[in-house]
């Protein structure tokens, strides 16, 4: 009997240490740029990846990879610690922004991505949250939202990427707005990102080379589409 026990609490901790290094291990060092290259060709040949321009850390299971591709597209590549290994969980081809959701239910937790062509000479992005005003009669009573609109501006003078965490006042608005909206039994869901991109003389134009390409995703990872806007959908406070 106590030799059956024996065996029984053997298998119970080596099953446990089993299942903590798949799942819960902390991550090893990064691949190089070289294995970075050669992982994203093989899962996704179209991405025709090249050269790696940096590798941009976000906690140490999340990493950026922005790239460029033979065919000289800027692109980006998102890499997650998982199941004991670094896997490459979406390639987009062009480097347009887009949100890293690292968790939905956290917006802390948001990040804007990017790799802007720089064909497209472009001085600066504007990023933008928008809540829309609104109003609308519910059991008799009025209700009127008023419109929101939070500006963020990133330089690009320097480098063609980078990601930026959402600001503390984005975060704190949205937290609210999430808390109101999710008590309501039809959630409006009115609030949306955007971004406007100018060039080097503050117009807003259209980055033709950063737009439009492919991607591939493994179903694994959170990202949402930013609209791009017109200066015309902008208020400016009088």
């Amino acid at each position: 009997m106590k030799k059956k026990l024996w065996f029984a609490s053997f298998f119970i901790i080596l099953i446990s240490i089993i299942v903590y290094w798949f799942y819960f291990s902390k991550p090893i060092s990064f691949p190089t740029n070289e294995q970075l290259v050669a992982e994203m060709n093989s899962v996704f040949p179209e991405a025709t990846a090249s050269i790696i321009q940096d590798t941009i850390p976000i906690d140490e299971r999340h990493v950026l990879a922005p790239f460029i591709s033979k065919g000289d597209d800027y692109g980006l590549s998102y890499w997650v610690w998982k199941n004991h290994k670094w896997k490459v969980v979406s390639i987009d081809t062009k480097g347009k922004p887009m949100l890293w959701k690292l968790n939905i239910n956290d917006p802390s937790s948001l990040y804007f991505v990017w790799n802007i062509h720089p064909k497209d000479q472009l001085s600066s992005i504007h990023f933008y949250l928008i809540r829309d005003r609104g109003y609308h009669i519910t059991q008799g009573i009025e209700h009127y939202n008023p419109r929101v609109q939070m500006e963020e501006r990133v330089s690009l003078q320097e480098k063609s990427y980078g990601l930026m965490e959402l600001p503390d006042d984005w975060v704190k608005f949205m937290n609210a707005y999430n808390k109101v909206e999710s008590a309501k039994q039809s959630p409006e869901r009115d609030m949306y990102f955007g971004w406007i991109p100018y060039d080097q003389t503050d117009k807003g134009i259209f980055p033709e080379n950063s737009v439009n390409g492919t991607s591939y995703s493994n179903g694994e990872v959170g990202l949402e589409y930013v609209m791009i806007l017109n200066k015309g959908d902008i208020e400016i406070p009088r």
